[in-house]
């Protein structure tokens, strides 16, 4: 494990760019993430942030530039680097990704029964104390399609948090909660990351909640080679910014260096109007 007080970075960018195809979509990315810390990876919709995520997962590789996670590249190719690897991450995926079909306390075990040799009754002792830690240890016999959606997060936040992971992704935790249950999804974040001394990454464009529980932030704006950085800091440091995108992402301004259309040919020579007559 990298301590807080080794400085080491737990996940490092160096210049790293990547593309799907043709489509490129991170440009020269570098920056680093210490241990302990909760940081936000924030930018408007389409703009990569969640392929940062299969990034620092091992999902795909970097075309140029090094990928560091735990103080060592990350090499996709190599199958048993990544499997430790990922042994110590856990992953909250959009909306929760949850086994319909399996009940609550069921979901929460898969990840132990996968990777460890724990008797049952150990598996069971920690699935309940996960979903104690989330509030829904009285939902753990329902499955997914019995509780909210807000509830349904939270087991899923308990399933990645299963193995005490060091590193925790997290991918658009706020999106479609109401505001109730994005402050306890928010506090959740927080304060896991606190209680099990992990190091936590948050993918998300929710500016309030975010700001009120990140450490730091890290901003990305598009550009015709792929997302740039264009910001990092503290909240308070960025809620001083005048880089022009940093002040129309947080203040929501439809005017500003991303604009509204999409790139295309001028609309009156679209519908055939105003050409030479």
């Amino acid at each position: 494990m990298i301590s807080r007080a080794s400085g080491a970075p737990v996940v490092a960018f160096r210049r790293v760019s990547f593309g799907y195809g043709e489509r490129p979509v991170i440009d020269a990315v570098s920056f680093e993430i210490k241990a302990g810390q909760v940081v936000a990876l924030m930018g408007g919709s389409g703009v990569g942030k969640t392929t940062l995520l299969r990034l620092i997962s091992g999902l795909v590789g970097p075309q140029q530039g090094i990928v560091e996670v735990f103080g060592n590249p990350l090499n996709i190719r190599n199958q048993s680097q990544l499997y430790i690897a990922r042994r110590r991450m856990g992953l909250l995926f959009q909306f929760g990704a949850l086994f319909t079909d399996l009940s609550c306390y069921e979901n929460v075990a898969f990840p132990i029964r996968e990777h460890t040799d724990l008797s049952e009754s150990m598996i069971h002792d920690l699935v309940m104390l996960k979903l104690e830690c989330v509030g829904l240890r009285g939902a753990a016999s329902l499955k997914p399609s019995e509780i909210s959606g807000g509830m349904a997060r939270r087991v899923a936040l308990a399933r990645a948090i299963a193995l005490d992971p060091e590193l925790i992704l997290y991918d658009e935790p706020f999106a479609g909660l109401d505001p109730i249950s994005l402050g306890v999804t928010a506090n959740l974040i927080r304060g896991l990351n606190t209680a099990l001394g992990a190091t936590s990454i948050v993918v998300t464009h929710d500016v309030a909640e975010t700001f009120a529980i990140a450490d730091r932030i890290v901003v990305f704006a598009p550009s015709p080679n792929g997302a740039r950085l264009v910001a990092q800091g503290t909240p308070d440091e960025l809620r001083v910014s005048q880089d022009p995108f940093v002040r129309q992402f947080l203040d929501g301004r439809m005017d500003g260096p991303v604009r509204f259309h999409y790139p295309a040919e001028p609309i009156g020579q679209a519908l055939g109007i105003g050409g030479p007559g």
